[in-house]
């Protein structure tokens, strides 16, 4: 699908690539990732932890919406979503910070595509990792996870068209 190209009614959806993406950057800009970072105990003052789990949950909600599109997009979802990292890459300046990112988003993108949509733990536990907790908080703290990053994947797959 060309940007400039769309859905014959035989194709199933009337959206360009461009409105897919067009709709999902703005669902990027607007998610609160406030109940996930207080999920994982990280508060406003640590700003250090902070900046890095934000980092964290930006490449993962990215990697999220690729699993979507697979599903709602099937045999286009890589097209539309190799066309997002492109115009990404190309509005940040192709810098260290945006090659790290796009690094980030296609390493969940690679854990994801194991799974899928079906167990979002192995991704929970990737997240717990960077935080020194007992192994009993950690579990609670990968199950409340699991949970959130489920939440999510269903709010983007929801308005994903």
């Amino acid at each position: 699908m060309t940007p400039e190209t769309e859905r014959t009614p035989g194709n199933a959806l009337p959206y360009s690539s461009d409105e897919v993406i067009g709709n999902f950057e703005a669902l990027l800009a607007s998610f609160d990732f406030t109940p996930d970072l207080d999920a994982m105990g990280i508060g406003k003052m640590q700003l250090f932890r902070r900046r890095r789990a934000l980092f964290e949950l930006r490449a993962l909600f990215v990697a999220l919406w690729r699993i979507a599109l697979d599903k709602s997009l099937p045999g286009e979802g890589e097209l539309v979503f190799e066309m997002f990292l492109s115009r990404y890459e190309d509005r940040h300046r192709k810098g260290k910070q945006t090659r790290q990112t796009l690094e980030r988003v296609r390493q969940y993108v690679d854990l994801l595509l194991v799974k899928r949509d079906t167990d979002f733990t192995e991704v929970a536990s990737h997240l717990v990792s960077f935080l020194r907790l007992g192994e009993a908080e950690a579990k609670a703290l990968r199950l409340r996870l699991t949970l959130h990053i489920r939440s999510t994947y269903n709010l983007i797959f929801a308005k994903l068209l």
